[in-house]
């Protein structure tokens, strides 16, 4: 197996299924939500927990692939809410998404990283200047190469970077053309055992956060239905937490992912339940001002009227 989730494991943003409801739903509220997930996301542990067995509205699933075509569907109303990392967010608010962030999972252990081959003569992070690096845009990961430059006080196009997707990333660094990749668990994981190394002195860069989204639209029109679902949601992130051996059977019968690789993830990472606070609002404005640094955006956001903690 390669070490990358390849797109035949997803399905495409358009094919959604249909979970049936089971009761009368909410009285004037639309009978069904609509849920972007990714693969081994928000489904899992909700399922894991019960917590779709007795839903009192119907809920339609459509998977991605990663965050950004997941924010795209929201803004363009194809779905209502979904999970995705922090960093493309920014990039969301600065184009005047009519999006919210409503809830957060904090990532206790490595969160991005970045993988080599095993003849690379990069060994730690502060040696990556001056090679070519493989990340998404805009990603949680190229978030991490632009705080690793600037802690190190070196410019932030002191990397070359390439941005690909996490399939054309792993392509471009198993065939040579980058010195570098910068990604998530669990390719990360899957790489290292598959003879990649992983370059050190990435720990404690950049705090790690998944988001839960909410469209304006569905806030302002479902409010009951995401505030249950960001409910159940809650109490199976507790549930992932606390039982990271069952929660990595679980991730690996979804994703086709071997167990010993989500064994590892869950081992040395759990994804806490974390609010929108104000800890959380400035780690995200830190982001936003390095993406204005490193001329990403070209004026400066403020990140605050992006997050909603009225589901907290």
């Amino acid at each position: 197996m390669s070490f990358q989730l390849h797109r035949r494991h997803f399905l495409s943003a358009g094919a959604a299924s249909l979970l049936a409801a089971c009761s009368k739903p909410p009285s004037g509220q639309n009978q069904t939500l609509l849920v972007g997930d990714q693969r081994g996301g928000s489904k899992v542990v909700l399922e894991a927990t019960h917590a779709l067995d007795a839903l009192p509205y119907r809920i339609e699933w459509s998977a991605f692939p990663n965050a950004a075509p997941l924010l795209e569907a929201l803004n363009a109303g194809a779905i209502d809410t979904g999970i995705g990392g922090d960093a493309a967010f920014i990039f969301a608010i600065g184009t005047g998404a009519k999006i919210k962030a409503i809830g957060a999972q904090r990532y206790e252990g490595p969160g991005p990283v970045i993988v080599v081959r095993s003849d690379s003569p990069i060994h730690t992070i502060d040696q990556i200047a001056g090679k070519r690096i493989a990340t998404p845009r805009g990603s949680i990961s190229h978030n991490l190469i632009l705080a690793a430059l600037e802690a190190q006080g070196k410019p932030l196009d002191a990397v070359k970077i390439a941005f690909l997707s996490p399939q054309d990333g792993q392509a471009a660094l198993q065939g040579g053309s980058v010195d570098g990749w910068a990604i998530w668990d669990p390719n990360a994981t899957m790489a290292v055992k598959q003879g990649a190394r992983l370059v050190t002195g990435t720990d404690g860069l950049v705090p790690s956060y998944a988001l839960m989204f909410g469209r304006d639209g569905a806030i302002a029109d479902k409010r009951p239905l995401l505030a249950d679902y960001h409910r159940r949601l809650y109490a199976g992130w507790d549930w992932a937490a606390k039982n990271g051996a069952a929660y990595a059977a679980l991730l690996a019968k979804e994703t086709g992912v071997p167990l010993d690789i989500w064994q590892t993830v869950t081992a040395r990472t759990r994804r806490l339940p974390a609010p929108i606070d104000a800890t959380l609002i400035a780690d995200q404005q830190k982001t936003a001002d390095r993406y204005l640094r490193a001329g990403l955006i070209q004026h400066r956001i403020d990140v605050t009227p992006g997050f909603d903690s009225s589901f907290s």
